[in-house]
């Protein structure tokens, strides 16, 4: 199955536009807000922010979570993330240990959790998850799988490819969507987006943190790979049915 950006409720809204965004109890409304991996995520009673760098926070609407990865610039701006803090917008900030640590002087300790691997941090209507990183470059790197209230599930990666290790996970929580990048690193070439896809045991997987994302499902394609790809483009939300 291919899944285009134009699938049947994808929804052409710009970044200003995230205010109106409201799914319904069964919907899932992802928008990815740079070009790397900042995706604005909302429900009907959620919503959550990850990896909040190089983008213009006037058009966010507070959240519930914002979320971390790892401390490398196109994941990680310290004055952004304090501004939204400041303006009340960024909700309880979890983030990797390394990113905490630069954190912890500036944002108030009640809304500061720490991320350590294979840790259990909100179980509260919401349960997130953190599990390793095979992004080489960062310090201290997670991974999140977020499970909504709606039972939908996202595999967060940051720069992460989704490896065997990672497998295991995957075949656990089996979550709806992964993401999984696919450039800006010598790593990230059109094998390990392949085994990412086999091993994110997901209904779509959604490529982003690169450049031409278009090669993305020609490559999944070929490969004879049965699973859903969606295309996001930046401040475009797309819309996804739980149990469809």
């Amino acid at each position: 199955m291919l899944i285009t950006p134009f699938y049947e409720n994808f929804l052409r809204l710009g970044i200003a536009g995230l205010n109106a965004i409201r799914p319904s109890k069964s919907e899932v409304v992802l928008t990815l807000l740079n070009k790397y991996s900042c995706i604005y995520v909302a429900t009907q009673t959620q919503r959550l922010l990850f990896n909040p760098s190089e983008i213009n926070i006037g058009g966010i609407e507070p959240v519930d979570y914002t979320l971390i990865t790892d401390e490398q610039p196109e994941h990680f701006d310290e004055n952004l993330i304090t501004e939204l803090c400041v303006l009340k917008k960024s909700g309880k900030i979890i983030a990797d240990e390394t990113s905490y640590r630069i954190l912890r002087s500036q944002i108030p300790k009640e809304m500061l959790v720490a991320a350590k691997p294979n840790k259990l941090l909100v179980s509260n209507g919401l349960i997130i998850k953190s599990y390793p990183s095979e992004n080489p470059e960062a310090s201290t790197p997670v991974t999140y799988m977020v499970t909504l209230e709606n039972g939908c599930k996202i595999f967060q990666t940051g720069a992460s490819p989704v490896s065997k290790a990672l497998k295991k996970i995957t075949m656990e929580e089996k979550p709806d969507i992964t993401f999984i990048p696919v450039g800006f690193s010598p790593m990230l070439n059109a094998a390990s987006w392949v085994e990412s896809a086999e091993n994110s045991n997901s209904k779509i997987v959604i490529p982003y943190h690169g450049e031409d994302l278009s090669l993305f499902p020609r490559v999944v394609k070929r490969k004879g790979l049965k699973i859903g790809v969606v295309i996001l483009k930046v401040g475009e939300p797309f819309t996804y049915r739980v149990g469809q």
